[in-house]
């Protein structure tokens, strides 16, 4: 499980954007 900082998360669909602290690609 990668680390990061949430960007958005809809927790009624279950799902979001993670910022990944190593700088990578959104997820």
């Amino acid at each position: 499980m990668q680390q990061g900082t949430v960007k958005f998360y809809n927790e009624s669909k279950g799902f979001g954007f993670i910022v990944p602290s190593d700088g990578g690609e959104e997820i």
